[in-house]
């Protein structure tokens, strides 16, 4: 029994228990140290949908919600904060059913003092869906094209980029004969949107993209033909959803999808077009795609929906 002198007296306990031999003693483990005394740091993929600051919570039978929590659920089932009319001077809320005017007669006066630009069609209403307003797209359904007059911004600006980008073995560069802006519906725009907005950090990137062109392009104004086995007609009237002979997608080294060229001369390898016209045809497009994804310089870039990218320019070139 152990005894203990303390200022002269003697303390002796009940007993003392000794530690146990050390071949028996277990050496705690060190693979898990410390993982008792700290909270892991919560992936992307933990954190809320709405504020995206806190972790999602997670029920105590495991189930995770996709909110951190009941404000933050409201917020995200409420949308976007609404703002004010889009008129200089109205505090009114302005409303998606009147392009972000609160009224009608709010989005006419905006067009009438230059605040918005008016309606192709009526030059009444402000435009809401490429150079159209609500009421005129609704009464044209369906892609449109618009013949660029070549001294017009937009023109100049994508003629000048084709031309930059271009970067074949051929050392002489093409020539830009005529530009169609195509103007796609707003399903096509609003599905293009949501693709982009459930990307973790999005950017929009210019490629071009080419088939087989039987029609004749460029030479009767800016129509599309109705023959399903034309490769540029058909994508861009379905937005990329149906090709030649309805194919519903390209077939390349990544499988099926949609492959597109940031390099115009690797997209004209594939372009075929008609003896009744003089130009070959290639589409520049709108494409989506994640911050960190490479994009090729000298090979096609894989898409996997046709949500990723839209037509944008239909191009009549000479090489």
């Amino acid at each position: 029994m152990l005894s203990i002198t303390c200022r002269g007296h003697v303390i002796e306990p009940a007993s003392c228990t000794l530690p146990p031999p050390i071949s028996s003693f277990t050496m705690p483990s060190l693979l898990h140290w410390g993982s008792r005394q700290k909270t892991p740091t919560p992936v992307q993929n933990d954190l809320c949908d709405y504020c995206g600051q806190k972790p999602k919570f997670i029920e105590p039978g495991g189930s995770r919600h996709a909110y951190c929590s009941r404000s933050c659920a409201k917020k995200a089932a409420q949308g976007p904060s609404p703002s004010a009319c889009a008129l200089r001077g109205c505090r009114a809320t302005g409303k998606a059913a009147f392009s972000d005017f609160c009224s009608d007669e709010h989005g006419k006066q905006a067009v009438a003092l230059g605040q918005a630009k008016g309606c192709d069609a009526c030059h009444e209403f402000p435009r809401a869906s490429g150079d159209l307003c609500l009421a005129c797209d609704r009464k044209f359904p369906g892609v449109r094209l618009k013949d660029l007059a070549s001294t017009s911004a937009a023109y100049n600006d994508l003629r000048v980029q084709f031309m930059s980008e271009w970067d074949g073995l051929n050392a002489v560069r093409p020539k830009v004969d005529k530009i169609f802006q195509i103007v796609v519906p707003r399903d096509i725009r609003a599905r293009h949107d949501a693709y982009r907005s459930k990307q973790r950090v999005p950017r929009e990137i210019r490629v071009f993209h080419s088939a087989q062109c039987i029609c004749d392009m460029g030479t009767k104004g800016p129509v599309l033909c109705d023959f399903k086995s034309c490769g540029i007609c058909r994508v861009v009237k379905s937005s990329f959803n149906e090709f030649a002979f309805g194919e519903k997608f390209n077939i390349g080294r990544f499988g099926e999808g949609i492959y597109s060229y940031h390099n115009p001369s690797l997209a004209d390898a594939h372009a075929t077009s008609a003896t009744s016209t003089p130009y070959r045809v290639m589409i520049a497009c709108d494409a989506s795609v994640s911050v960190e994804s490479e994009v090729p310089d000298e090979e096609s870039l894989f898409l996997p929906s046709a949500d990723a990218i839209v037509p944008a320019f239909i191009i009549m070139y000479s090489v």
